[in-house]
């Protein structure tokens, strides 16, 4: 009888765990496919394997292990081209994020000096887009609204850019108002780069572009010349900032304008692409002569920004050039990859290029020669819209 009982509670308490366990072996198996669907989708995939560097990247960024740091800041850009183009084509909005992070990543990881602070930030944004990559949905929205949103994400770029043109031209200022030259000098740069990436958004303005980045031949009365040159002219030809404090004074308080201008401007797709392709014409026959930068002979600097911004826009065009444009994206993304490769032989670090005398004639015309392709591709994107 004791028996029988035994028997019967057992099989009362196989009856109760069946269903436990079959839940168990269908979640089990649920995860298995939804794990075996991730790998199995080349985008997810890769981007499984980006995330695998850049973990390693930051735990040498955590060491400060220079050649570590190196070698994955090169493995992140290898594995993001072996498959950015499943990015591009399936996900445009997120692909242009990822962009502007994997790239300063690559650039650093190339220097004798890489900037630690910079790569750690880099890295860890580069983390985020990397999740919201892996969780996004492919891109299926009609292309107007792709672009509604194309222009809107070139226009936050573009004011990121400015914003960071104001914190950076106010130490300058600072130091031009002190008479300190040698520091001067050294910040010179900086704000240059931010100008030159949101150039096509200044020039939007009327007066203002020309007040803050005219060069001498573009002035007739000499004394109305103001910005960014007439302070580079004291700098590196006289080496005297004496009676600068009025020209420091009236660049901050462009630079500020154009900051509050800009945040309520509004831009069409056409003017947003033109303006690009217009700004890279320019660098490839009259900045790539030396005469921006006449007297610091920074040009190098100012024409890699100036490409930096044109990629912006490309990045942002990306949904719109995905249909029934995928050659020509291919090209202008394998151009803007080409003209990387040929600056990263000039860049010292990241405001920082060979002075632009020290480049002979040939090396000038092939800068000029990769600018003008990217110009021709970029004018092709102008007109689809």
């Amino acid at each position: 009888m004791k028996h029988r009982k035994s028997v019967i509670l057992l099989l009362l308490i196989s009856l109760l765990l069946i269903p436990a366990i079959t839940a168990c072996s269908n979640a089990q198996k649920n995860g298995s496919e939804k794990k075996a669907q991730t790998t199995s989708d080349p985008v997810k995939q890769g981007t499984q394997k980006m995330k695998q560097i850049n973990h390693k990247l930051q735990a040498a960024l955590k060491k400060n292990d220079s050649e570590a740091i190196k070698k994955y800041g090169k493995q992140i850009n290898t594995q993001w081209l072996s498959y950015e183009n499943g990015v591009r084509d399936r996900f445009p909005l997120q692909y242009a994020k990822i962009e502007r992070y994997q790239q300063p990543i690559y650039a650093q990881s190339n220097l004798s000096a890489p900037d630690i602070a910079q790569m750690k930030e880099n890295s860890s944004a580069l983390e985020d887009q990397l999740d919201d990559l892996l969780a996004a949905k492919e891109t299926k929205a009609k292309p107007s609204k792709l672009m509604k949103q194309a222009v809107n994400d070139y226009l936050k770029y573009a004011n990121e850019q400015i914003d960071l043109l104001v914190k950076t031209t106010k130490p300058f200022v600072a130091a031009v108002k002190a008479g300190d030259v040698d520091k001067a000098k050294q910040l010179y740069t900086k704000p240059r780069i931010y100008y030159e990436r949101a150039e096509p958004i200044a020039e939007s303005f009327g007066d203002l572009d020309p007040s803050i980045d005219a060069r001498i031949n573009d002035v007739d009365d000499e004394s109305k010349w103001t910005g960014f040159h007439e302070i580079e002219r004291a700098l590196w030809e006289k080496n005297s900032l004496k009676g600068q404090e009025k020209y420091a004074d009236k660049l901050l308080e462009d630079v500020l304008s154009l900051q509050q201008k800009a945040k309520s401007f509004e831009l069409t797709p056409k003017a947003m692409v033109a303006g690009s392709m217009e700004l890279l014409e320019e660098a490839a026959t009259s900045k790539i002569t030396g005469e921006e930068e006449r007297y610091s002979h920074t040009d190098l600097v100012d024409l890699q920004a100036n490409v930096d911004g044109s990629q912006a826009v490309y990045q942002a065009a990306i949904p719109a050039l995905n249909q029934g444009h995928k050659d020509l994206a291919n090209q202008i993304d394998k151009q803007f990859q080409s003209f990387d490769k040929l600056m990263l032989k000039y860049k010292k670090s990241d405001t920082e290029y060979e002075d632009y005398t020290k480049l002979n004639k040939d090396q000038i015309r092939e800068i000029s020669n990769e600018l003008s392709k990217l110009s021709k591709l970029m004018a092709q994107t102008a007109k689809i819209f």
